[in-house]
């Protein structure tokens, strides 16, 4: 099976190299105005570069879904099957939940199940509050950064997007040394406060500001409304796409971190650990053999976020669309 996948993953992908290097001879030789732009001439080309363009989209399709696919299959196939059936995607007996039901019933070495709940309820609550806190530092930073006038001010705003190439990894011993010295280390704020100061976000919801007009801050202010009321009642209702772009953004990274929440928490208390850390450490050393099992604890840690995503897509494209319109 392995090298039937293997093959045709290998196929595809010449299909798709071809197909994107006959997009760029055509896109090259109408420019350089090489190619005859009869009525018939450009209906067949510009249909050609249409269709290339759905194939190649539905090829890159099919190289996101397939390890998505093995993933889930795996997670519904016994033991039994990868070890004495392997290489099938479809297991001979038929798919069972086995795998699932075995995570909740995985017990600790003092014979005390896993607080798997617990963990979920963590992973939540962390990832939750860092989106609404985020949200608001970010919605604050970027109305003040494009409708109030201040000396420096795009300086700073400078200076705010050049710590978005410092690696996160070198400022990991400084948040370290803030978070003992808040006093908050193996708690869960330990979690959340550290990413709150993040540009990223910031840098997206000014860019869908700079698209609402001055002139509707400026009546506003003349019907002497507060920069606090004009942002709560003007701005947000006007920015729900963009803001939810972010929070979807920034809930997707708190619930998917894995290494700081094991930096922060250690493993000592299991209470306090996100679903993450306890999916890592049931899928780790003790069950690396048990295939299933690791697939499961994949696949129920992603359940959240794909369901999220599934319902807020058409949003999320309108936001990334709109908070590109002005630059």
């Amino acid at each position: 099976m392995s090298k039937i996948l293997t093959a045709i993953f290998a196929i595809v992908a010449i299909i798709a190299v071809s197909l994107i290097v006959l997009d760029i001879i055509v896109l090259v030789k109408r420019k350089n105005k090489t190619l005859t732009m009869t009525k018939v001439g450009r209906y067949f080309n510009d249909n050609l570069l249409k269709f290339n363009s759905f194939v190649i989209l539905a090829l890159f399709c099919f190289f996101w879904i397939i390890p998505l696919v093995i993933g889930v299959c795996g997670s519904l196939t016994s033991q039994y099957a990868f070890t004495y059936e392997p290489g099938h995607i479809i297991p001979k007996d038929g798919f069972t939940f086995a795998n699932y039901v075995a995570l909740f019933n995985q017990k600790n070495f003092d014979g005390t199940y896993y607080p798997v709940g617990k963990w979920l309820l963590n992973s939540f609550i962390v990832s939750s509050v860092s989106t609404i806190l985020y949200l608001i530092i970010a919605g604050a930073a970027a109305y003040a950064l494009v409708f109030l006038k201040f000396k420096f001010r795009n300086v700073l705003f400078g200076f705010m997007l050049i710590t978005m190439v410092i690696p996160g990894i070198a400022t990991m011993t400084a948040q370290l040394a803030n978070v003992a010295n808040l006093g908050i280390a193996k708690t869960l704020w330990a979690l959340i406060l550290p990413g709150l100061g993040g540009v990223g976000g910031m840098y997206l919801i000014r860019q869908f500001y700079l698209g609402i007009p001055k002139d509707l801050i400026e009546s506003a202010r003349i019907d002497g409304s507060s920069d606090f009321r004009i942002f709560f009642r003007i701005v947000l209702p006007l920015a729900k796409s963009v803001f939810l772009v972010q929070g979807l953004f920034c809930f997707m990274g708190s619930w998917n971190d894995l290494m700081w929440p094991q930096i922060i928490l250690g493993a000592t208390d299991m209470d306090k650990w996100t679903l993450q850390m306890g999916v890592a450490y049931i899928s780790g050393a003790r069950n690396a053999n048990v295939m299933g099992l690791s697939l499961a604890s994949a696949m129920f840690s992603a359940i959240p976020i794909m369901l999220l995503f599934i319902i807020t897509q058409n949003k999320i494209i309108d936001g990334v669309a709109y908070s590109g319109v002005k630059g």
